[in-house]
């Protein structure tokens, strides 16, 4: 593919002039569909990782991991990336993917119904018949891994649980996650409820083009409010890598019974290359997660295509 677009820039050089070149691709980068050729040169065109051959593998214990480049989907690191495990609240990346396809306006008001406020598990602690925005929600479950959080998203957005369960299903066909499924909306343990490292990480590397989503996994703390101002809900960064690890854009935590401590976590580079790292039942998800992330940058060296 390299030397196609290689050869794609060579031709419109010795059969045009620069400016033909140049001017195909800016109207490849204002039409990609028109001009499918001289839009493939331009992806062709990211910083390629290349991988220093002197640096060792690392060595985890995690049950499956992956390290890839954002950019490129390169994979630069697996182990056991296509075996189907729980994923417990890695989940709720792909519940905020589904509310904010579905959700026009952020600022909308949501009730907390009894069974949201009752849900077990990790919370915000929510009131039955609380009003709350789309965006506070959001936040809860984003950033303190709030199960009502996201059990009220999932009733917010399609009414009931089984409804968004089949919404985040069709997404997650849409992104080709071909060893994923969902059962609920806050990751609780069920029979039917798996993914994979790999579909984790292509779900991570989607979500994270979206800026709503970006900006709440960056934030460390936050204090969110009902609509009325009474309650106030205080939120912690569930990832203790952030504030802890200076490239740490952010991501989401996960545990449960089934599935262990599990983390998806993305940093960026001095290059400005993102690495992802998704770790499946880790005895040591942040320690691990900051090895990989470490390892990706020193094992790498991220080159500009000729």
């Amino acid at each position: 593919m390299k030397t196609l677009a290689i050869f794609l820039v060579m031709f419109n050089f010795l059969t045009g002039s620069l400016n033909t070149v140049k001017d195909g691709l800016l109207a490849a980068l204002s039409d990609p569909r028109a001009y499918p050729l001289q839009a493939l040169t331009i992806q062709l065109m990211k910083p390629e990782p290349i991988r220093n051959p002197l640096t060792a593998d690392p060595v985890i214990e995690a049950t499956s991991a992956i390290v890839i480049d954002a950019q490129t989907g390169k994979v630069l690191f697996e182990k056991n990336a296509n075996r189907e495990l729980a994923m417990a609240s890695i989940t709720k990346i792909m519940t905020a993917m589904v509310v904010l396809k579905y959700t026009a306006d952020l600022d909308s008001v949501a009730r907390v119904s009894e069974a949201a406020a009752k849900v077990s598990g990790s919370q915000m602690y929510l009131l039955s018949g609380e009003t709350i925005t789309v965006r506070n929600l959001l936040a809860g479950m984003l950033i303190e891994s709030a199960n009502d959080a996201a059990y009220a998203l999932a009733e917010y957005t399609f009414g009931n649980i089984t409804r968004f369960a089949d919404a985040m299903n069709r997404c997650a066909a849409e992104l080709k996650m071909t060893h994923t499924h969902f059962a609920n909306a806050h990751g609780a343990d069920e029979r039917d409820h798996y993914s994979t490292a790999r579909d984790l990480a292509a779900l991570t590397a989607y979500a994270l083009n979206n800026e709503t989503f970006r900006q709440i996994v960056h934030t460390q703390s936050a204090t969110v409010t009902d609509t009325t101002g009474r309650f106030k809900h205080r939120l912690e960064n569930t990832n203790k890598l952030m504030g802890a690890y200076a490239n740490v854009i952010g991501g989401k935590t996960g545990t449960t019974l089934e599935a262990g401590a599990s983390l998806s976590v993305a940093a960026e580079g001095d290059s400005g290359q993102t690495i992802i790292t998704v770790l499946l039942d880790s005895p040591q998800r942040f320690t691990e997660g900051k090895i990989l992330l470490d390892w990706a940058l020193k094992a790498y060296s991220w080159v500009e295509p000729l």
